[in-house]
């Protein structure tokens, strides 16, 4: 086994981590269930074996344990070289920060090898002190009684976004600390928007449609693009389309979860974005097979206009001085049908293992002590500015640090702007709803690629839309009560566009300057 600190070339830029279909708590191979049973299966001396073996290939600081101080933590942000560097230098102050004697080792681990190195280690009683995860996995872990709650330090602070603020609520405790958070944004090739009539950046959902389909008949390229294909970058836009038509993935109501994968509002958010190719064809061809990585691309060559996309591209576009750079505009998602501009919310939190698991034996205080120390604003100077613009704050006091006060990027000012701005107007699948986290959620957003499973088989497969969204839902209301201690009844009914908010009937009915939706069921 060995380790890698560069993505996989397949993907692209998400929530977590740059590649929107290893996002934080998407991950394909991460099974709550799968973890139980392999953990049960495990000998721990085996595990502890196969874990040192792994490990040897992973480790970006090269530090070895000495036994006085030991202190190990693991990072999966080893995709971009300044930002993993600047990210364990800052780390590496910690043993100076502190008052105990620390010698701190950092590992760079990637997405897609976590999940089997979190079980290994878990079953060897080698686990890191403290590791970056998402709340969704801390959630898990806490529940298994693998890490450590944090609910002491996260009340140090009252000044939290709204989201992270109830991101790791689960069991009236906090289970991971909010690290960073990581949004979508609206990305536009102005030179492309000017030649078909457009001088400014579309602010509403109708003035992107409308353009989209304006520089599709204008021009030799395309309107618009987002990954399509199962892919959990897809399932994140759907996502935001479907909060900012008034609707949600899931509720919880009393002491029960319910679903709403297949309401009528998550019916129009599925068809919203089918008639990208549907009924606009504003999309590029083969669009419903692409993924984030070829949509990105697409846009980085100058063959789309718009793209809706998350931060890490800004970057790369800037760092490789591409000329699709210098014609680019960055902005909040454009306003939805409710008046708002929700984008989904990713990001990553970091939490502190239980001393019974760890590999080294220190103090539980300590462990929190390092992460509060990972997140206080004048820590954080030491590596957000090599991480702009894709970290973001998780609370107010962040915003007081550069790139945000003084910019010390070559990232322009202006795109700095629109994803803070942005970062206060989040959502997150599962989570949003019920303002709550559960343990069975991270499985659910890996099994079902971030909920893409349904509009994968409506843009690929021809699936009817109604019957997809409705089966998508009772698959996971299946996998729910196969987690809870009661039944989470199937839905035998099929959504109607008529049962949806009246703020959407201008799209349904293609009333005004609102493009109409493509409806398989006039």
């Amino acid at each position: 086994m060995s380790g890698t600190n560069m993505p996989n070339e397949g993907e692209s830029a998400d929530s977590s981590e740059p590649s929107a279909a290893h996002s934080d708590a998407d991950a394909e191979d991460y099974s709550r269930r799968g973890f139980m049973e392999t953990a049960g299966a495990m000998g721990a001396a085996g595990a502890t074996a196969g874990l040192a073996g792994c490990l040897d290939g992973f480790g970006s600081d090269d530090t070895e344990g000495t036994g006085d101080g030991d202190f190990l933590w693991w990072t999966m942000r080893g995709y971009i070289p300044e930002e993993t560097e600047a990210i364990e230098d800052t780390a590496d102050g910690f043993e100076d920060y502190s008052d105990e004697e620390v010698n701190l080792t950092t590992n760079v681990i990637t997405w897609d090898q976590v999940f089997e190195q979190w079980t290994s280690s878990i079953q060897g009683a080698n686990t890191p002190n403290v590791s970056e995860m998402a709340n969704e996995h801390a959630v898990d872990y806490g529940a298994s009684g693998v890490v450590q709650p944090n609910t002491e330090l996260y009340e140090d602070h009252d000044d939290w976004y709204e989201t992270p603020s109830y991101w790791g609520l689960y069991d009236d405790e906090k289970w991971g600390f909010p690290w960073f958070i990581e949004v979508r944004n609206f990305y536009a090739n102005m030179d492309l928007l000017e030649e078909s009539g457009h001088d400014s950046i579309p602010e509403t959902w109708e003035e992107m449609i409308n353009a989209a389909i304006d520089v599709t008949d204008e021009t030799d390229e395309n309107g618009l693009v987002s990954g399509a294909a199962q892919d959990t970058g897809t399932g994140q836009i759907l996502y935001g389309a479907t909060v900012q038509s008034g609707g949600e993935f899931f509720d919880h109501d009393g002491d029960e979860w319910s679903v709403e994968l297949d309401s009528p509002t998550s019916l129009f958010s599925h068809l919203w974005m089918a008639s990208f190719q549907e009924e606009w064809d504003i999309a590029p061809g083969g669009w419903a097979g692409m993924d984030g990585t070829d949509a990105e691309q697409l846009y980085r060559e100058g063959n789309v206009a718009m793209m809706l996309n998350g931060g890490d591209a800004a970057n790369e576009m800037v760092s490789e001085g591409e000329d699709i750079a210098e014609v680019t505009e960055l902005a909040p998602i454009p306003e939805g049908p409710m008046g708002t501009n929700t984008a989904f919310m990713g990001g990553s939190c970091l939490s502190a293992f239980e001393s019974d698991y760890t590999q080294y034996n220190v103090d539980d205080d300590l462990s929190m002590e390092f992460i509060e120390y990972m997140t206080l604003p004048d820590t954080m100077e030491g590596y957000f500015p090599e991480a702009a613009p894709n970290f973001l704050p998780v609370r107010e006091a962040q915003e007081e640090i550069p790139p945000f006060t003084e910019n010390n990027t070559d990232i322009p000012d202006e795109w700095i702007d629109a994803r803070l701005d942005q970062a206060e107007d989040t959502a997150r699948y599962g989570i949003t709803g019920p303002e709550l986290s559960a343990p069975f959620l991270g499985d659910l957003e890996g099994e079902m690629d971030a909920y893409s499973v349904a509009i994968s088989g409506i843009l690929g497969a021809d699936d009817d839309p109604q019957e997809a969204i409705v089966e998508q839902a009772n698959h996971v209301r299946d996998t729910i009560s196969g987690e809870v201690d009661y039944d989470l009844p199937q839905n035998d009914e099929m959504p109607e566009l008529e049962d949806a908010p009246d703020e959407l009937t201008d799209w349904i009915e293609g009333n005004g300057d609102t493009p109409q939706i493509w409806n398989p069921y006039e």
